[in-house]
């Protein structure tokens, strides 16, 4: 992302446009600083971002498994 593209995302982020989708999302409580971060990333740190996520769940999830087994 350029600099300016940057600025442009802070911007609509921090100020979204009335009766925007941003503007609704901001209004129902998503954290729209979560998704400017999101995007200052590679798309290879966002998908090893999430790879991560996937294992920590499946590990949950195997616990999970093992101790309602047990």
């Amino acid at each position: 992302m350029t600099p300016k593209q940057r600025k442009l995302a802070y911007e609509l982020i921090t100020n979204p446009p009335p009766g925007s989708k941003l503007a609704a999302a901001k209004e129902w409580g998503v954290d729209l600083t979560l998704l400017y971060e999101n995007l200052l990333r590679t798309p290879t740190e966002r998908a090893q971002s999430f790879a991560s996520i996937v294992r920590s769940f499946n590990a949950l999830r195997a616990e999970e498994k093992k101790t309602a087994l047990g």
